[in-house]
């Protein structure tokens, strides 16, 4: 999977600040600045799948994955101001946020990598959904 990232740097904001927000998020973020736009690339999803699980909003990132599911690629926003506090908060892109995008690569299913990165719970328990279906069937 790459992970492409890209956000605007307001005329308010310090660009250095900026990359921090990134990179508290991405920690391999590799990014460039022009006209005010950083832009880069990531392959290290463990900080972001970290963030989930301590914030219990697995169930919350899974909803927004699947639903801006486009092709082989998966696109959302998060807060430029929580992810530079190393949170996450899903955003629309109406503050300026970090616009993320998760494409899956060659053999990769996008599906499945949602799966990976924020699996269903239930009582904020991860569960097993191939388990739960083969449960179901019986």
């Amino acid at each position: 999977m790459i992970i492409k990232i890209k956000t605007k740097v307001k005329p308010t904001e310090d660009e250095n600040k900026v990359l921090t927000a990134v990179t508290n998020i991405f920690k391999d973020a590799e990014m460039e600045i022009s006209e005010n736009i950083y832009s880069g690339v990531s392959k290290d999803i463990s900080r972001f799948k970290e963030l989930l699980r301590s914030q219990a909003i697995l169930d919350a990132a899974r909803n927004v994955l699947e639903r801006n599911i486009v092709g082989n690629a998966t696109k959302f926003h998060i807060n430029k101001q929580a992810a530079y506090s190393g949170i996450l908060n899903f955003d629309k892109d109406v503050h300026g946020g970090i616009h993320i995008e998760f494409v899956s690569e060659d053999g990769e299913d996008i599906l499945k990598l949602i799966k990976d990165i924020a699996p269903r719970t239930r009582n904020g328990i991860i569960i097993n959904e191939d388990e739960e279906l083969e449960n179901e069937k019986e």
